[in-house]
């Protein structure tokens, strides 16, 4: 019978380290590409007045993708942002949504938070990853932003 030991300080880090990498990839490939809201009131946004019962449209994607939030880099994929900042060092504490907030929040956010980790962890930990030279990289807005043409990968066993 395998003996497994393991050192508390490297699962905590590399959970943490896991978690960055989940933050990054949903600032970049957000699963709600948009949010949706209606103003209860009037509502004062510098000069222009938003009036009561205004439908707005968050565009989580342009947001996440803007260079005035995030900085130059905000087209790469840098987990480490997240490091040290829950809003992965964005300029504006509302510039990350990828489940979007207040009341209407996704109540999915933790129970996804944990599968991503567990399913992850195993399939990881059971194989490498490569993505195929087949994929041309071309994300869709549909209900939720997904590959246009798939994602071929190519999958070997580890043992």
């Amino acid at each position: 019978m395998t003996k497994y030991y393991f050192n508390a300080q490297f699962i905590y880090s590399s959970n943490m380290q896991m978690k960055w990498v989940m933050n990054e990839v949903l600032r970049l490939y957000p699963p709600a590409p948009n949010v949706q809201r209606q103003a209860r009131e009037d509502i004062q946004v510098d000069d222009v007045t938003v009036p009561n019962g205004t439908n707005m449209w968050i565009d989580v994607v342009a947001m996440h993708h803007d260079p005035e939030l995030w900085g130059d880099d905000v087209n790469e994929f840098k987990p480490e942002r997240f490091m040290d900042d829950v809003n992965g060092g964005c300029k504006h504490k509302m510039g990350y949504l990828p489940f979007g907030f207040g009341g209407r929040m996704c109540v999915g956010r933790n129970l996804t938070f944990m599968e991503y980790k567990i399913v992850l962890t195993m399939l990881l930990s059971n194989f490498t990853f490569k993505v195929s030279p087949s994929y041309h990289h071309s994300p869709a807005i549909m209900l939720s932003l997904r590959p246009a043409y798939g994602l071929p990968l190519i999958v070997q066993p580890l043992n």
